[in-house]
């Protein structure tokens, strides 16, 4: 099998970086901040200089008098500064491993939507870069032609949105612009005032994804809690359902809300049957079959065919015409692939 498990070393490294993410969102301060006490006219103040972004460095932010519960944020702050610099060099550890890591632009936007709150509020981030993660997440190495991409899938679940009483501060389109002023929103091709794409020059996307609820629909809906549109999509509640936390690879890591890999690659098997016969649809079914292959393989190396073949299971149970999906991409995966999994049983 082509298919390596990484060493324990390395395991442990990815589990450890994750676990340093869950206690940085507790802090007070962006991952990075360093802090400087002045002393004026007798008295100590305390200003923090917050780490260099997309758009430069930011101006030093004055913090406040010296006081007992200033001091107690700023050694909270201060704890984070020492976690961001483990993290940093666990990263790289990792990427010297091979494990893969987004492009500058796509980890810029990475952290802004996580910065800004929507990993809180439940968006996933599908797709590619979620296919990425899953290195480190199951601990082996993935081949580099199934983990390239050029734009960042998020999805929110429709229910969701609509039923949590929290929001972003700022809409979907303004966090990305504080990556790149140059994003754009793309109008829906059923409504000139609706934006589910979000594009750049160059042709970087952002799209945003939801889950379809009764018969299937092209019109865009409204995510309140992410101050977006997004496109309902078939399928995805199934993608949806069971989500986990992981670690990107950026400068200091961040962390993200990603499907399940044994659910991922059952809906990716499921979602290359919609893909037409030709042209740049023919290659994206071509992908979602590689990704789909090559998770099976990972599963079978870590001892986790139980698990997909569950999920498969579930997925089955759905109608006749999921069945029939599954067994149509079945004929598309290499012959040792479907002699591991369960899908023509």
């Amino acid at each position: 099998m082509a298919i390596q498990e990484l060493p324990l070393v390395l395991q442990t490294s990815y589990a450890e970086l994750t676990d340093l993410l869950r206690a940085q969102t507790a802090s007070d301060f962006p991952a990075g901040s360093t802090f400087r006490k002045r002393e004026i006219s007798g008295k100590s103040y305390w200003y923090a200089q917050e780490p260099t972004g997309p758009q430069g460095r930011p101006p030093e932010r004055y913090l406040g008098p010296d006081t007992e519960e200033l001091a107690a944020a700023i050694e909270r702050g201060q704890a984070a500064k020492a976690d961001a610099d483990a993290r940093k060099a666990i990263i790289r550890s990792l990427k010297a491993a091979g494990l893969p890591e987004p492009d500058t632009l796509t980890a810029a936007i990475l952290e802004a939507l996580a910065g800004a709150g929507v990993f809180r509020l439940r968006g996933v981030v599908v797709g590619t870069v979620a296919f990425q993660t899953y290195a480190g997440l199951l601990g082996v190495r993935l081949p580099g032609a199934a983990i390239r991409t050029g734009d960042v899938d998020i999805a929110q679940d429709y229910g969701v949105a609509v039923g949590i009483d929290d929001a972003l501060e700022t809409s979907f389109l303004d966090i990305l612009r504080q990556v790149d002023k140059r994003f754009s929103p793309v109008p829906h091709i059923s409504s000139q005032t609706a934006a589910t794409t979000y594009a750049r020059p160059g042709g970087y996307r952002v799209d945003v994804l939801t889950t379809n609820r009764g018969k299937d629909r092209d019109a865009p809906v409204t995510l309140p809690s992410l101050k977006t549109d997004a496109v309902p999509l078939r399928f995805l509640d199934f993608l949806l359902k069971e989500t986990v936390q992981a670690a990107v690879l950026s400068k200091t890591g961040v962390l993200v809300n990603i499907p399940t890999p044994e659910r991922y690659a059952v809906h990716k098997l499921i979602v290359s049957t919609l893909r037409h016969s030709v042209g740049e649809s023919a290659a994206k079914a071509d992908k979602d079959v590689a990704q789909a292959a090559t998770l099976i393989e990972a599963f079978s190396v870590k001892r986790r065919l139980n698990d997909f073949n569950e999920v498969l299971r579930e997925a089955k149970k759905r109608g006749v015409g999921w069945r029939e999906r599954l067994q149509t991409s079945a004929g598309r995966l290499p012959e040792e692939i479907r002699l591991l999994s369960k899908l023509l049983t």
